[in-house]
C-alpha cells in the first residue's frame, strides 16, 4: 500500500534554536518540514516545495516577514498557502499588519506545542474548505480541486473516480470564431457538468483554459460521461452549428469530449499531483480518437 504523503511545513525564521525546536516537534507530529533562515530563500523555498503552510516570524534581517507574506500572497504560484506568522511583538498594530498583509493566522511567542499543532490544523482546515471561485464557470479552481482529491485519498477503503474532462481542440474556435466563442463553450459545459454532478456526493472543479475535474464513484463513471457527450453536442451546434458532424476532422481538429478516468480499485497514489499526471497521461489515449471518448486507466496502464 503507496503511504499518503504528510503534510509539509515550511519554516521561515532566522532563530537557529527555535527552527531546529519546533522542526522535531513538528516531525514527531507527522508533517514533513523544510526550513529556511532568510526572507529571500524562503520565498524560493514556497515556489519550489509548495508547502501546504508557511509558519514565518516578522521580525527577521534583510526582507522582513510582512514583506515575505504580501509578495507569496501576490505570486499566483502560492497564494493559495495559508499563512501563520511569529512575532514576539504583542502590541495589537502589528498583528493587524500581519493580517493586512495576507496571514491566515498568528501566533505570539512564546508558545506551546499544542497551540501550533492546533494552529496549523486550523489553517489547512480553512484553506481545504474555502471557496475560490473562477469566474468564468462559478466553479470551484484548482485549490480546491488538489484539496478534494486529498480528502478522497485520505478516505482509506473507499473508491473513487477522478475524471479528467478536456474539451479538446477548443483552440480551433478561437482561432476561428474569437475567444469569447470558445468562452461560450467552456460555460456550457460547467453548466452541463452541473447538471449532472450531484452536489452532496460528488465534486466538479474548473482547472482552468478546456479542463475540469469531476470526482465521483467508479459505477457513476459512464453515465456522466455519455450524458456530458450527448449535451455537447447539443450545446456545441447552439454555439458554432457548422463544427457538428465534420466528417473531414482527425483527431487533432474534431471538437471533442475527452475523458481520463484514474481510480484507487487497482492503484494506491501518494498525492493529488500524482493522480493529475496520472489522468495527463492516460489523456492521451482519449486525445487520439475522432470522436467523445472516455479513456480509464485500467485500460491504459500508465
Amino acid at each position: 500500500m503507496v503511504e499518503l504523503k504528510k503534510r509539509k511545513v515550511l519554516l521561515i525564521d532566522d532563530e537557529v534554536t527555535l527552527l531546529e525546536v519546533m522542526k522535531t516537534n513538528l516531525e514527531i507530529e507527522g508533517y514533513e518540514v523544510v526550513t529556511e533562515m532568510s526572507g529571500e530563500t524562503g520565498l524560493v523555498s514556497a515556489v519550489v516545495d509548495q508547502p501546504d503552510v508557511v509558519i514565518l516570524d516578522i521580525m527577521m534581517p534583510g526582507v522582513d516577514g510582512y514583506e515575505i507574506c504580501q509578495r507569496l500572497k501576490t505570486d499566483p504560484r502560492t497564494k493559495y498557502i495559508p499563512i501563520i506568522i511569529l512575532t514576539a511583538l504583542d502590541e495589537t498594530k502589528h498583528v493587524v499588519k500581519g493580517f493586512e498583509c495576507g496571514a491566515d493566522d498568528y501566533l505570539a511567542k512564546p508558545f506551546d506545542n499544542p497551540e501550533l499543532f492546533a494552529r496549523i490544523k486550523a489553517v489547512l482546515h480553512k484553506a481545504g474548505k474555502s471557496m475560490t471561485i473562477d469566474p468564468l464557470t462559478n466553479l470551484p479552481g484548482k485549490h480546491q480541486i488538489y484539496e478534494e482529491t486529498r480528502s478522497r485519498l485520505e478516505q482509506r477503503g473507499r473508491f473513487f473516480a477522478f475524471m479528467y474532462v478536456d474539451i479538446s481542440n477548443l483552440r480551433l474556435i478561437n482561432y476561428r470564431y474569437g475567444v469569447e466563442r470558445g468562452d461560450d463553450v467552456i460555460r456550457s459545459v460547467a453548466d452541463i457538468l452541473r447538471g449532472i454532478v450531484k452536489p452532496e456526493e460528488e465534486f466538479l472543479g474548473y482547472m482552468g483554459e478546456d479542463d475540469f475535474v469531476v470526482i465521483s464513484v467508479p459505477l457513476r463513471v459512464p453515465q456522466i460521461f455519455n450524458s456530458l457527450a450527448t449535451r455537447f453536442d447539443s450545446a456545441l451546434f447552439e454555439i458554432c452549428p457548422d463544427v457538428v458532424g465534420d466528417t473531414d476532422a482527425g483527431a487533432d481538429t474534431a471538437i471533442k469530449i475527452a475523458v481520463a478516468v484514474v481510480t484507487n480499485e487497482k492503484r494506491q497514489f501518494g498525492d493529488p499531483l500524482q493522480v493529475k499526471n496520472v489522468a495527463l497521461e492516460v489523456l492521451k489515449q482519449a486525445r487520439n480518437h475522432t470522436t467523445h471518448y472516455c479513456a480509464d486507466l485500467k485500460d491504459h496502464p500508465i
